[in-house]
C-alpha cells in the first residue's frame, strides 16, 4: 500500500505513533519536556518554603504558585475550557485523543513561557497584583491537570453550563483575591482597576 497515512489521524500528524500506547507516550513526552524545561529554568521542584501542600489559598503567602493548587487553578480550568472550544472549532474532525494532546501541549507551552524571566517580571510587576516569582514544577503539573479538567468539562457539559462554569470561576477568583482573566488583562493593559 503506497499511502502510509492513517485514516483517523489529523493531517500532519501521521508521523506520530498510533494507538493508545503511542498517544500515552506522546502525552508523557509532553509532560517530561515541560518538567525538563522548568528544571532548566531553575524552577524549584516544590515550594522553597519547605512544605508541600495540595492547596494554598493565600496569594501573598510563600506558597503562592508553589503548591499543587491555588486560586489561579480556576483560571487554568477556564484555559482548558477555552482550549477545547478553540481546538474543536479549528479542527472539528480530529479525534478526541488528538484534541486532548493538542490541549496538553498548549498547556505545557504556556507553563514553559509563563516561567521565563520576562513573563515572571511582567506578571510580578503588574500593579495591584500579588507578588509573582514563578511556579514550582509541582504547581505547573497541578496547573496542567486543571487545564485537562477544564478541557473535559467543556467536552461533557452543554455550552450554557460551560459558560456558567467559566463565569463562576472568574467571579470567584475576582471576588476572593481581586484578580482573574479580566482584571489581570486590564492591569497588564495599564487600565487602572
Amino acid at each position: 500500500m503506497s499511502d502510509m497515512s492513517h485514516p483517523h489521524r489529523p493531517e500532519g500528524l501521521s508521523a506520530l505513533p498510533a494507538g493508545l500506547a503511542g498517544q500515552v507516550m506522546v502525552g508523557l513526552g509532553i509532560l517530561a519536556a515541560m518538567a525538563a524545561w522548568l528544571a532548566w529554568m531553575d524552577r524549584p521542584l516544590t515550594c522553597p518554603c519547605g512544605t508541600v501542600a495540595l492547596w494554598d489559598g493565600d496569594p501573598h503567602s510563600p506558597g503562592a504558585s508553589q503548591q499543587f493548587a491555588d486560586w489561579y487553578s480556576a483560571l487554568h480550568v477556564m484555559y482548558g475550557i477555552g482550549l477545547y472550544a478553540f481546538i474543536r472549532r479549528m479542527a472539528p474532525r480530529w479525534p478526541l485523543s488528538w484534541m486532548f494532546l493538542a490541549a496538553l501541549a498548549s498547556s505545557a507551552i504556556w507553563e514553559a513561557m509563563e516561567n521565563t524571566p520576562a513573563m515572571i517580571a511582567l506578571f510580578g510587576d503588574a500593579p495591584g497584583t500579588p507578588s509573582y516569582e514563578g511556579d514550582s514544577i509541582l504547581n505547573a503539573f497541578g496547573d496542567t491537570l486543571f487545564v485537562v479538567l477544564g478541557f473535559f468539562a467543556a467536552r461533557g457539559l452543554p455550552v450554557p453550563a460551560t459558560l456558567f462554569l467559566a463565569l463562576a470561576l472568574e467571579g470567584a477568583v475576582a471576588f476572593t483575591i481581586g484578580d482573574g482573566f479580566i482584571l489581570g488583562s486590564l492591569r497588564l493593559l495599564g487600565v487602572g482597576v
